[in-house]
């Protein structure tokens, strides 16, 4: 089994400007699905595909004890779709064996916090949890967004934060509050200085995350981090805050991705 056209598929997907987690993950899933079925790229049918699917509806993932979701599996279908999509268009095979018209799962309500929820977030949050906290949640911040800021893109003085890679490559300027501005600055005062503010990975903000909402005991009510981007962009409508300026504080290329994310009728 050839795995020469893995590289060059992860360098494309870096230059469409799919965010990291999707450039260092879809990669190792095609790996996984060419380990499983033994086969050259020319040799894949649609049928191992569909097998490949059935076998992952039979496992049960060792960190929820549960089979993989829905969501889950859908990702995994769509990197594959992807990268056979892209070795046609590349040449290295003719036709995409890609068939499979599985529906994607519907999306679920997006849940966000209520203000009490948050205050109680923020109450039991160590210093490092806190500074994700006005990242991720004041600031509106992608995890991977904060993962990658650099302190040299934060101007105190002024307040404001610069994003230089979002999603899509889009740029955007964000405002924060004096109570950000004076927290960063004590975070900064007392952790190594380096060039990236929070120096952990994307994968150290979602167990640091976890581990908040354990203490605050909202662990079972089906939070994830990507909640508090929802939490800050429905406020921010209730106040009154016109449907354009949240898509761009949020870095949104489309309204109806804005409204999708929301979960208030702004129509």
């Amino acid at each position: 089994m050839s795995n020469e056209t893995i590289l060059p598929f992860r360098k494309e997907l870096q230059n469409l400007g799919y965010c990291k987690t999707v450039i260092n993950s879809y990669p190792k899933q095609i790996e996984k699905f060419l380990k499983y079925t033994r086969k050259e790229n020319f040799e894949v049918q649609s049928k191992d595909i569909l097998d490949y699917y059935t076998y992952l509806k039979t496992i049960i993932s060792p960190r929820t004890k549960r089979h993989l979701s829905d969501n889950y599996l859908h990702t995994i279908l769509l990197s594959i779709k992807l990268y056979f999509d892209y070795l046609q268009r590349t040449g290295t095979i003719k036709i995409s064996p890609y068939q499979l018209k599985i529906k994607a799962p519907k999306s679920e309500e997006r849940k966000v916090f209520t203000k009490e929820e948050v205050i109680k977030l923020y109450a039991k949050s160590n210093r490092l949890q806190t500074i994700i906290l006005h990242l991720c949640y004041a600031c509106g911040l992608r995890r991977n967004e904060a993962t990658e800021l650099n302190t040299k893109d934060i101007d105190l003085e002024n307040c404001l934060l610069y994003i230089k890679k979002g999603k899509g490559k889009k740029r955007r300027v964000i405002p924060f509050t004096k109570q950000v501005q004076k927290d960063i600055e004590f975070f900064l005062s007392t952790e190594n200085k380096t060039e990236n503010l929070l120096n952990i990975t994307a994968i150290r903000i979602y167990y640091e995350f976890t581990k908040l909402l354990k203490k605050t005991g909202l662990e079972n009510k089906g939070f994830t981090l990507h909640c508090l981007r929802h939490t800050i962009a429905t406020q921010l409508l209730e106040q009154g805050m016109e449907l354009e300026k949240v898509r761009d504080f949020l870095g949104h290329e489309y309204l109806g991705t804005t409204q999708i994310y929301t979960r208030i009728n702004t129509m």
